[in-house]
């Protein structure tokens, strides 16, 4: 196949793929938990942070917000948790609006530092600067596609040191319509998709025409089929190698045919 090098283009998800968000949500998880822990009787727990998100994922799953409801939700869910009610039971009474009097009078506090730990910024993930010298090495365009706040990634971008390795970032909802416009946009070239989620970042991609690159991280949601992790057209275990993998196979006459 010929290599992806002067038409190739890149749209990357940035968190857990360009930087390490997971480690920062799960430290900060971690220390709601011990706030929690501190008005309640903790449970025996061989793993903290997976307790956390069997709650977590269970809130999410019933949320119209889905993983971005409010954290005091959360808060109240592993309080109920603290009291013996599992996941989804104390997701549903959290959702109506189920409050426990003792961590409700600490609530805007546990949040507020909970907040405070997520404004710890993340470092980039192994294999992220490798990767953007490559490509940009080899003229395929990157692009930071994020679904908050475009001024917000690029300002992470900056403080990381890559900015001027990424061509730009463009804000939008990861749809199948989303993914098929800038397929069409850049057309002939061929798109590539890398991301961290097969069913944010990849299926729609695929499903649009585009080629999806998975990089795993290691936040896995309960409701993601096992299969779903191998349904990429290549996993690669860190950015620098999808890179790699983007450059030596992919092949710009298969998006074209498919216009």
């Amino acid at each position: 196949m010929r290599a992806a090098a002067e038409e190739g283009l890149v749209f990357l998800d940035a968190d857990n793929t360009l930087w390490d968000t997971d480690s920062v949500f799960a430290e900060a998880q971690l220390g709601l938990l011990a706030e929690v822990d501190r008005f309640f009787a903790p449970q025996e727990r061989s793993d903290a942070l997976g307790h956390i998100r069997s709650y977590d994922q269970a809130l999410a799953e019933i949320d119209h917000r889905h993983l971005r409801y409010p954290p005091y939700l959360l808060v109240r869910a592993l309080a109920l948790g603290n009291l013996g009610h599992g996941p989804v039971e104390a997701a549903r009474l959290t959702a109506s609006h189920h409050a426990i009097a003792e961590v409700a009078e600490a609530e805007e506090a546990i949040v507020g530092r909970y907040f405070e730990a997520l404004g710890r910024g993340p470092e980039l993930l192994h294999g992220v600067v490798d990767g953007l010298v490559t490509a940009r090495d080899a003229s395929i365009d990157v692009w930071i596609l994020t679904e908050g706040s475009a001024d917000r990634q690029r300002a992470r971008a900056a403080t990381l040191g890559i900015a001027h390795l990424v061509k730009g970032v463009s804000e939008g909802t990861k749809t199948i319509k989303q993914f098929d416009r800038q397929r069409r946009r850049f057309a002939p070239a061929p798109v590539v998709v890398i991301g961290d989620q097969p069913d944010r970042d990849i299926l729609p991609a695929q499903t649009a025409g585009c080629t999806g690159v998975l990089v795993p991280s290691g936040f896995r949601p309960g409701w993601i089929e096992p299969a779903a992790w191998r349904e990429a057209d290549h996993v690669a275990d860190r950015f620098d190698r999808a890179i790699d993998w983007i450059i030596a196979t992919i092949d710009p006459s298969r998006v074209a045919a498919a216009e």
